[in-house]
């Protein structure tokens, strides 16, 4: 008996390799990993509860002297923008979970985002920072800390909304310039 379980076991664990379930242990679905093929396949237009939404972002890099460390200027902030095409209020139930920043093959993943626009609210008790987007006819998160890439270069940016169902969407707005402050 124990060599058929052997058998069994191994039979098992060549069809199924252990490697190729290991992204979806102890995480949440948001939290499955995404490849930089499909982020760049997402749309750039999507309709939610017959809201046609778009995104926009302003990406910088701040070159102000302030210290002499800083002389290659500081990493990247983003304000990423959600917004419905006819400026009225924004579908309910609706969050900003996830982004990312795509520069040639390099990605930039945030999940922390520290502020919003009015009208919108954080979890502020829990590790993520998403933002819901309330009624307002944009939805507005800003991350800091990413990467020290540009300025003067184009990235393509994608966010990844929750609707009241939990289903993800991604939403992208292809090149983006990374603009410099002085």
């Amino acid at each position: 008996m124990s060599t058929t379980l052997i058998l069994l076991l191994a039979a098992m664990l060549t069809s199924f390799p252990v490697e190729r379930f290991h992204p979806l242990v102890g995480q949440a679905k948001e939290n499955v990993p995404v490849s930089i093929n499909d982020l760049r396949k997402s749309p750039t237009r999507i309709v939610l509860d017959g809201k046609s939404l778009s995104l926009t972002a302003y990406l910088w890099r701040d070159f102000m002297p302030s210290v002499p460390s800083m002389i290659d200027g500081k990493p990247m902030i983003a304000v990423f923008k959600v917004a419905t095409s006819d400026k009225k209020s924004f579908p309910s139930g609706i969050r900003i979970e996830r982004a990312w920043v795509l520069f040639g093959e390099e990605m930039w993943e945030t999940f922390n985002f520290r502020e919003q626009s009015e009208g919108a609210a954080s979890n502020k008790h829990s590790s993520e920072k998403w933002i819901n987007c309330g009624d307002a006819p944009v939805c507005e998160a800003v991350a800091r800390g990413g990467p020290k890439w540009g300025p003067g270069v184009y990235v393509d940016v994608v966010v990844r909304l929750i609707d009241r169902e939990g289903r993800q969407h991604l939403l992208q707005a292809p090149k983006q310039y990374v603009q410099r402050t002085d």
